[in-house]
């Protein structure tokens, strides 16, 4: 047995551990969703003997480097711990609901470094948020920002002070990446979701607020988010109720949604957000873009991006209702997201998605390399916007 095999078969059991130390308190799950089951056997009879294996590292280490996981309440559960410890996950998301103002929010950031540590992470746990201003605030202190629409009243340079005060004071509270800045252009009144949190419905005006923004939360020392593409802002509708169908053709969208996008990401965005709309004039169809590799990959082919695909949760409304959370977890990441919001608040949950990434792999459903790769990316951005911390290695 090889030392990469037996690693996999061991992280594999721990994983089975996970699922079933959680499953007591895990919300019942609907028989038409399929549950991954635990003990299942790791299939590794469909590798064949003779064919060579790139060394790819620990494929554990992998899945956990693309999962982010969430939860309720303030503090670190058993079933949590497992996720971040014995499941090597890396990336958390917050709500208003886990702290209790900043010093809540710093006292939650200093136990995550400090389980990083215990945990022999390799990487930091990457804490990221919605800090977009206006009503979607996490952190309510003297930093939080007015709008998005507000603040680009005032031109990019105010928008490059604003984002970099709220930066500043996001990383003094263990904050490494914030899921902000609002690419989209808002063009249609029946839009529910972007409202004032667009900089406006100028596509000139929106592009260059966007890079300033950027800009901004890298003087605080922060990590940049764009999202949502490939737009929200010319459909009606929420996707957090319901997946919204934007009609525009692939040339309007160039004109209208593109040009942000691409200005966000000459400034240096860290991430673009995928999100949850139906977008047949750019190729996909009935699926919603977040799972449509063929929009997924306009990132990288259209837009040249080389960083972080994040899917937006995967429990919003709309995909929760149609797609059990471990199939939306293998889909999302099939798709081309390097990095997946499971955004379920349930461990139990989001040890069932953790191991439907690892069978997909294993069976090919998953590139292999692929995922690897995406790992390598995601782990880059932890490196460079995480909270460093003492490694296991150097406690004594």
């Amino acid at each position: 047995m090889t030392r990469g095999l037996r690693q996999d078969l061991i992280a594999f059991a721990v994983i089975g551990t996970v699922i079933a130390g959680v499953m007591l308190n895990a919300r019942p799950i609907p028989e038409s969703r399929p549950v991954i089951a635990a003990s299942s056997p790791v299939p590794v009879e469909q590798v064949p003997a003779s064919s060579p294996v790139p060394d790819l590292g620990s494929l554990q280490e992998d899945i956990g480097s693309v999962l982010v996981v969430s939860w309720q309440g303030t503090e670190i559960s058993p079933g949590l711990r497992s996720l971040l410890d014995d499941g090597r996950v890396g990336g958390v998301l917050l709500f208003a609901s886990n702290f209790s103002g900043p010093e809540g929010l710093r006292a939650l950031s200093d136990s995550l470094q400090a389980l990083a540590s215990s945990a022999c992470l390799d990487h930091p746990i990457l804490v990221m948020l919605d800090q977009e201003g206006g009503q979607v605030n996490r952190v309510q202190a003297a930093f939080a920002p007015p709008s998005q629409l507000q603040v680009g009243s005032g031109g990019p340079d105010h928008v490059r002070a604003v984002e970099s005060a709220s930066a500043a004071g996001l990383h003094q509270l263990g904050v490494g990446l914030d899921l902000a800045p609002v690419a989209d252009v808002r063009t249609n009144p029946g839009d529910q979701v972007i409202l004032d949190r667009s900089f406006g419905s100028n596509p000139a005006l929106v592009a260059p607020l966007v890079s300033a923004a950027v800009q901004g939360l890298h003087d605080g020392g922060v990590g940049a988010t764009l999202k949502h593409f490939p737009g929200l802002g010319g459909a009606a509708g929420d996707p957090h109720v319901a997946i919204p169908t934007d009609p525009e053709s692939e040339a309007r969208w160039e004109q209208v949604q593109m040009p942000a996008f691409a200005a966000g990401i000459a400034a240096g965005a860290d991430a673009v957000m995928t999100t949850a709309v139906y977008v047949p004039g750019l190729g996909g169809g009935s699926t919603p873009a977040m799972f449509s590799a063929p929009v997924v990959g306009r990132l990288r082919t259209q837009l040249g991006f080389g960083g972080v695909i994040v899917s937006d949760s995967l429990s919003m409304g709309g995909i929760d209702e149609r797609y059990p959370l471990p199939e939306a977890t293998v889909l999302a990441l099939a798709a081309g997201n390097d990095l997946v919001l499971l955004g379920s608040g349930d461990p139990a949950n989001e040890a069932e998605a953790m191991g439907a990434v690892r069978a997909a792999a294993l069976s090919g459903r998953l590139d292999r390399a692929a995922l690897h790769e995406s790992a390598m990316r995601v782990n880059q951005l932890r490196d460079k916007w995480g909270r460093r911390f003492t490694h296991c290695r150097a406690v004594k």
